[in-house]
Parts: structure tokens; C-alpha cells; sequence
């Protein structure tokens, strides 16, 4: 096994940041497979990811759409203590109406999907919440590959692969932490195009693939 490949329910050196990014990435991967939802909020009670919770429960509601009210009711109850009383009351109207229709649309911290309702929405905000994370990162982290972690983990998983690729595009010389990085986030993601558009760059600038890569391209085969 290679080493961008982590398995986050055996490894004991893992912390849980590190489950709750692996978790993240695949719930993007896969949305519907509500087992991985359930692991991500309960790994959501520790008191270090409880800032994420409300994101993993709003993938959760997402995920079921107008279906699963009990599973729903079940999730929510368990986390509603650990909750502010304006997500506790979104949630809760969430559930009566048993739809996001008539909600604002929000964007909690971790969550990785996007509701329908939302979908067609224009939010001013999005260039300003990119930007002052933008601002975030530069004054919080020195390493791009803490600064790709965090956007993981609060939910910008396009925005931390983008951070390592162009890292990676702009450096003569191939830093294999920074690729091991990059290759982890395809690899738990499932990213077949970004794989195959980043390796077509790489060819394209006479760069020598190395063996991990070729691995994940091969695995890529079964995405």
C-alpha cells in the first residue's frame, strides 16, 4: 500500500482531524452511502471538530432530501445539545417542513454538498467568503499543505486540491510531500477527471510521473 493511501478507520495514529478530513473527502466521493454521514457526525461530537458539526449534519439532511424523516430526527436529536440556537432552529424547521425549500440558503463549516434548493441560487457572498479565507490561510499557515488540510476540513476541498496543484505546476523540482498530498486527496475523493487533467499538464511540461502517481492512475481505472 502506498503512502498516500490512509485506511482512517485502522490507523491509531490518526488524529481525529485527520479522520474527519478522510471522511470529508469521501462523502464527496459518494453522498448517497450514509454510513460514512453517521461516522462523520459522531466523529463530529469531539469537542475539537465540534465547529464541523452542523456542516455534517447538513450533508446528512441533504443527502436524504425529503426522505429518511426518522434518521434525520434521530441524528438531530443526538447533536441538538452541542448546537447554537440559530442552527438548532434551522434544523428543526428543516424537519418539520421536511424540506430546505422555504430555508436560506447556508453554508455550514464542513459541509461538502450543495442542497437543490441552492443550486440555482446567485450568493454575493461567495467571492468574499473566498477571499478572506484567502486572507485566512496567508496569515495562519506558512505550509500549502496546512493551508490545502484546512480548506479540507471546512469544506473546500476544490479549493485545497487547486492549492497543491498549483504548487505543484510552479516548482521545477517534484516535492513529494506536497504530491503525496495531492494524491490523497484524488485517491479518497475519487477525482478521475482532476487526476487525469493534472496529468495531462504534467506531460505537457516533459515531467516525469512517478511510481505513486502511475499507482493511483491504475487505481483510477475502477473510479
Amino acid at each position: 500500500m502506498t503512502s498516500f493511501i490512509s485506511d482512517s478507520s485502522s490507523s491509531n495514529s490518526q488524529t481525529p482531524l485527520d479522520k474527519w478530513r478522510y471522511l470529508t473527502l469521501a462523502v464527496s466521493a459518494n453522498p448517497p452511502h450514509l454510513p460514512t454521514h453517521t461516522q462523520r457526525i459522531m466523529l463530529a461530537l469531539n469537542i475539537h471538530l465540534q465547529p464541523y458539526l452542523s456542516g455534517a449534519l447538513q450533508d446528512f439532511f441533504i443527502t436524504l432530501k425529503t426522505t429518511g424523516r426518522p434518521l434525520k430526527e434521530k441524528m438531530f436529536n443526538l447533536v441538538s445539545p452541542l448546537l447554537d440556537i440559530s442552527n438548532r432552529t434551522y434544523f428543526r424547521q428543516w424537519l418539520e417542513d421536511g424540506t430546505d425549500q422555504h430555508l436560506e440558503c447556508r453554508h455550514y463549516p464542513g459541509s461538502v454538498l450543495k442542497s437543490n434548493h441552492c443550486q440555482t441560487s446567485e450568493n454575493d457572498n461567495d467571492d468574499n467568503d473566498m477571499a478572506a479565507l484567502g486572507q485566512f490561510l496567508d496569515k495562519n499557515y506558512q505550509s500549502i499543505v496546512d493551508k490545502s488540510q484546512y480548506c479540507i476540513a471546512y469544506g473546500y476541498i476544490e479549493k485545497g486540491q487547486t492549492l497543491l496543484e498549483t504548487e505543484i505546476l510552479k516548482k521545477k523540482r517534484r516535492q513529494s510531500h506536497i504530491e503525496q498530498a495531492l494524491l490523497s486527496i484524488y485517491y479518497h475523493s475519487q477525482n478521475k477527471n482532476a487526476l487525469q487533467h493534472m496529468t495531462q499538464n504534467l506531460v505537457k511540461m516533459n515531467r516525469t510521473l512517478s511510481e505513486d502517481w502511475k499507482k493511483i492512475q491504475s487505481i483510477a481505472k475502477e473510479w
